[in-house]
């Protein structure tokens, strides 16, 4: 692992390295480990790569372990991109380093293991989760980096339109109501989930939210934890109930709570105008209100009666601004996408760079295109979020009650006025937000 001189520099060699907090049990023991983990040169090698993924902006790095090496990929923008592997006594040395950070044991390399592990680069801290697995293979570790501050401050920050802003904060910050937030999994439903915390009005009414201890949600400001389970000694019911007491305006359930303790809630929503605010991963918002309904079928009813919306997300590739190029579409273009003439002039896509053959002066000489300097070629840069917000009329009220039916319900809603998120996607297309090859890769995935 001895860097020679005549050698070219690693990638974690080439930025600034990560700073490392280890989640002991106190300041010492965390200093003890930190002194300890720094004998080994995986400890450097970790605090470099790591530097290097967040400044590719990756969201996760995938090691895969054989006998041979260890492979290395990012996940970028919601796109796994592979990048140079290490030998295996350098990804060795790095994988014993973090897991020795993250209090696991880094001598088993069979068993399923689960740790985490503060990092800070400059001023932005994460937490990195780290699950690692024995394959036939070998091993694979996933390494998940946190950001600790949510990136985005507003709905529009996230891709929301303007008039579906205005229409989900009126349901938002309304009272008596039950509102459900989705998206599908590994897309961004946490950040969704926080940004529409954020946008609620959580100074003028008392927020309460129910989280069980072992999976407490980051904090947002004027919004209450009330934790349960693990060694609190009470149930979610029995935390909801001594809540009660505070009188709160809104409960808040990250996640499903048990039937009882929805029940409890939900007979709280006529008599003093209570609101509950909830979500669950889910393709679409339709089946998102499916999902909920399947989770409480005793509570039919009253979720049917007051959910009043239902915001539903999914997260595409955003068009670089830098080098995204325009066409003007063709009629049949625009009739497929349901988009009337004249009405956009001009859509975009990505640059794509034509054949190195082709890529010559004026004198035919030999001239490569440099690939774009802030999206690095890729074509895209960060991703935004289509929104699709579900406000069932009486017809939908009284189908969900009856049926589970995907398509049967998503014509009752679309005849009430529901635009879909594919509806909304075409208009993300017309505002140059993204490129109709990402929809259809987006979309593949159902």
């Amino acid at each position: 692992m001895a860097k020679q001189a005549d050698e070219p520099q690693q990638l974690w060699q080439t930025v600034a390295p990560v700073e490392f907090s280890p989640k002991a049990s106190d300041s010492s023991q965390s200093q003890a480990l930190l002194v300890s983990a720094r004998q080994g040169a995986g400890y450097f090698i970790a605090a470099g790569q790591l530097g290097h993924a967040l400044q590719f902006r990756a969201t996760q790095v995938l090691m895969d372990f054989t006998a041979a090496g260890c492979s290395i990929r990012y996940m970028v923008d919601g796109q796994w991109e592979q990048i140079p592997p290490y030998d295996r006594e350098t990804g060795d040395a790095m994988l014993y380093a973090l897991k020795m950070l993250c209090l696991l044991n880094p001598a088993d390399r069979r068993s399923a293991q689960t740790g985490k592990l503060g990092v800070k680069l400059g001023k932005e801290k994460y937490d990195l989760i780290l699950q690692s697995q024995g394959v036939p293979t070998g091993e694979r570790a996933l390494l998940r980096l946190d950001p600790l501050k949510v990136p985005f401050e507003k709905l529009e920050d996230i891709g929301m339109r303007e008039k579906m802003v205005a229409s989900f904060k009126q349901q938002l910050n309304d009272e008596g109501k039950v509102i459900l937030i989705t998206a599908p999994k590994s897309e961004g439903l946490t950040t969704t989930w926080n940004v529409c915390m954020n946008a609620a009005d959580r100074l003028m009414r008392d927020f309460q939210s129910f989280e069980d201890q072992a999976n407490p949600e980051p904090e947002i400001i004027n919004i209450n934890p009330n934790l349960f389970g693990g060694d609190t000694g009470i149930d979610a019911r029995e935390s909801l109930r001594k809540s009660i007491l505070k009188e709160p305006d809104v409960f808040v359930f990250p996640e499903p709570v048990p039937a009882d303790a929805m029940d409890l809630a939900l007979s709280m929503l006529d008599k003093d105008d209570k609101m509950v605010v909830t979500r669950t991963a889910a393709s679409s918002a339709i089946e998102g209100l499916v999902r909920l309904i399947a989770t409480y079928p005793e509570q039919r009813q009253e979720i049917a009666q007051n959910i009043s919306c239902v915001l539903g997300q999914r997260l595409v590739r955003r068009l670089c601004d830098n080098c995204k190029m325009g066409f003007q579409p063709t009629p049949q273009l625009l009739h497929q996408l349901g988009i009337p003439q004249g009405r956009v002039a001009m859509l975009y896509q990505p640059f794509v760079p034509p054949p190195i053959e082709q890529q010559v002066d004026e004198n035919g000489r030999p001239a490569p295109i440099a690939p774009c300097h802030i999206c690095h070629g890729r074509g895209y840069l960060g991703r935004v979020g289509i929104f699709e917000l579900l406000l069932p009329g009486p017809q939908l009220r009284d189908a969900i009650t009856k049926t589970q039916n995907l398509a049967q319900l998503a014509a009752i809603a679309k005849a009430e006025g529901f635009h879909n998120v594919q509806t909304e996607a075409v208009l993300a297309v017309a505002r140059g937000l993204t490129g109709l090859d990402e929809l259809k890769r987006a979309f593949a995935k159902g």
